[in-house]
C-alpha cells in the first residue's frame, strides 16, 4: 500500500493508474470481442441481437458495482483506521448478499426470458439472435457479479495489478473461446455467449483464489451490518448509474434508432456504443485507482494525499480528453470497419459517430468527480452528477432532440448531457468537494 500514503510524483502516478486503467479496458471489451465475432462470422443482425441483450449485463454489472465501490469506499476507510476485524467483516457480508442477488437475477431472467427480450425492443427478426445470447448471460450472473466485485476490492486491497491479471486472463480465454465456438463451430451469438460466460469464469476464480489465501482483506465469519449494506448502497448507487447508463441509453436508442433505420440501425448503435465503451475504460480506470487512496487518506485524514491525486488525476483526464477526440474523429472510420465493411451500417455508423464523439472531452470529469464524492462517503452528490448525465439529462434530450433536428439528435443526446453535468460537476466540487473532507473531520474529531 505504498502508494496509499507516500508522496508520489506524476510519473509514479501514471505507473500506478496502469493497472487500473487496463483493467478496465480488458473488461470493455468482453462484449466488444462478442460483437467482433458475431459480426464476421454470423452477420449484422447477429451483432445488432448483442446490442438489444446489453441492458441486461448492464443491470449484473451495475449492481455489482454499487456493491463493490459502496463497500469499498467503507472498508477503505477502515483500514485507514486501523480496524481490520471491522473491514473484513464488511466485505464478507457485503459478498454474501451480493451471491444472493445475482442468484436470484438469473432465476427472474431465466423464467421470463422471451418476455424480456421483446421489452428491450427486440423485433421477430432479431429474435433468433436474441434469446439464446440472453440466456447465458442470465445464467453467468453470479460469475460476471464476481469478477468485477473481486476487480474493485482488489484495488482497495492496494493490489491493482491482480485486477489487470484477472481482466487479461480473462479477455485471452474470451478470444479463444469465441473462435472456437462462433468461428470454427458457428454457433453465432450462443456460441460468443458461452465463450464469455467461460472466460469470466476463470478471470472471477482468479479473484476468488485470491481474496481467500493471499490478500489482507479477509473471509472471515460473516456480520450482518444493514446499515453498512444500505450506506454501501446509496454511496455506489452513482457508479451503479455510471455502469447502467450504458444499458438505459441503449435501450433508448435501440428503441429511437430502430423507427428511422430498422435493424441496420441497431447494428451501428452498437459499433458506437463499443467505441464508447472503450474510450471511457480509460476515464473509469482513473477514477477507481484514485477512489481507494481516496477513501484510506479520508480515514486517516490526510487531506494533502487526497489534494495531490485529485489534482494529478484532472491533469490526466485533460489530456486524455483531447486526445481521445482526436483518435476517435481521425481513426474512427478505420475502427468502424473493424466490424463492418463498406454499406449502409458503415454509412450510418460513421454519419453518427462525427456527432457524438465529443462527449469524450466531458465525459471523463463527470466519471472522476461522481467517483471522488464516492469514495468520501458521500453518496448523494455523487448519485446526483450520475443520474443528471446517464439517465435524467439522457431521457430528456432523447425524446426531445429527434423531434426537432431528426435523426441527429440521437447521437447527440450523450454529447448534450456530459455537457450539461460538467458545469454543475464543478459547481459541487468546488463547493463542497473541498470542504467535506475538513466538515466531517471536526465531527470525528
Amino acid at each position: 500500500m505504498k502508494y496509499f500514503e507516500a508522496k508520489m510524483s506524476y510519473p509514479q502516478f501514471l505507473k500506478y493508474l496502469v493497472p487500473s486503467v487496463l483493467t478496465m479496458i480488458f473488461l470493455s471489451f468482453y462484449t466488444t470481442i462478442d460483437g467482433f465475432f458475431v459480426s464476421r462470422y454470423a452477420g449484422s443482425d447477429a451483432l445488432a441481437g448483442i446490442n438489444i441483450v446489453i441492458p441486461i449485463t448492464c443491470v449484473i454489472f451495475g449492481t455489482s458495482v454499487m456493491l463493490a465501490t459502496g463497500s469499498g469506499a467503507i472498508i477503505g476507510e477502515r483500514m485507514g483506521q486501523k480496524r481490520e476485524q471491522e473491514a473484513n467483516e464488511i466485505f464478507t457480508f457485503i459478498t454474501i448478499v451480493l451471491f444472493v442477488l445475482s442468484v436470484a437475477f438469473t432465476a427472474v431472467g431465466i423464467l421470463f426470458l422471451k418476455p424480456i427480450c421483446i421489452f428491450l425492443g427486440s423485433s421477430e427478426r432479431l429474435m433468433e439472435h436474441v434469446v439464446p445470447y440472453a440466456f447465458v448471460i442470465f445464467l453467468g450472473s453470479v460469475p460476471m457479479s464476481f469478477k468485477l466485485f473481486f476487480e474493485y476490492l482488489v484495488r482497495t486491497d492496494g493490489r491493482s495489478y491482480i485486477g489487470m491479471i484477472m481482466s487479461l486472463t480473462g479477455l485471452a480465454f474470451n478470444i479463444v473461446f469465441d473462435y472456437i465456438f462462433v468461428a470454427v463451430f458457428g454457433l453465432g451469438t450462443l456460441g460468443a455467449a458461452w465463450g464469455t460466460f467461460l472466460s469470466i469464469t476463470v478471470s472471477m476464480l482468479i479473484g476468488f483464489i485470491y481474496f481467500l489465501k493471499y490478500s489482507h482483506i479477509r473471509f472471515c465469519r460473516p456480520k450482518a451490518d444493514w446499515r453498512v449494506l444500505l450506506k454501501s448502497c446509496t454511496n455506489g448507487s452513482s457508479e451503479m448509474l455510471t455502469e447502467m447508463s450504458t444499458g438505459i441509453t441503449t435501450f433508448l436508442f435501440n428503441l429511437i434508432i430502430m423507427q428511422y433505420f430498422g435493424e441496420d440501425g441497431v447494428a451501428a448503435v452498437t459499433i458506437i456504443m463499443y467505441i464508447y465503451y472503450f474510450f471511457i475504460a480509460f476515464y473509469m480506470g482513473i477514477a477507481v485507482a484514485a477512489a481507494p487512496i481516496i477513501s484510506y487518506n479520508y480515514g486517516s485524514e490526510n487531506h494533502d494525499k487526497i489534494r495531490e491525486i485529485t489534482r494529478y488525476s484532472f491533469i490526466t483526464i485533460a489530456i486524455s480528453s483531447v486526445l481521445i477526440l482526436t483518435v476517435s474523429l481521425v481513426f474512427g472510420k478505420q475502427i468502424i470497419h473493424l466490424f463492418v465493411g463498406s454499406g449502409n451500417v458503415f454509412t450510418l455508423t460513421w454519419d453518427g459517430l462525427k456527432l457524438f464523439s465529443p462527449v469524450f472531452l466531458f465525459i471523463g470529469l463527470n466519471v472522476f468527480l461522481s467517483g471522488y464524492f464516492t469514495a468520501l462517503g458521500n453518496g448523494f452528490i455523487s448519485a446526483l452528477i450520475s443520474s443528471m448525465r446517464s439517465l435524467i439529462l439522457v431521457a430528456v434530450f432523447i425524446l426531445i432532440l429527434p423531434k426537432l433536428i431528426g435523426v441527429a439528435g440521437v447521437w447527440m443526446t450523450m454529447p448534450l448531457a456530459e455537457t450539461v453535468t460538467i458545469f454543475m460537476a464543478v459547481y459541487l466540487y468546488r463547493t463542497y468537494g473541498k470542504s467535506f473532507m475538513q466538515e466531517n473531520s471536526r465531527a470525528t474529531s
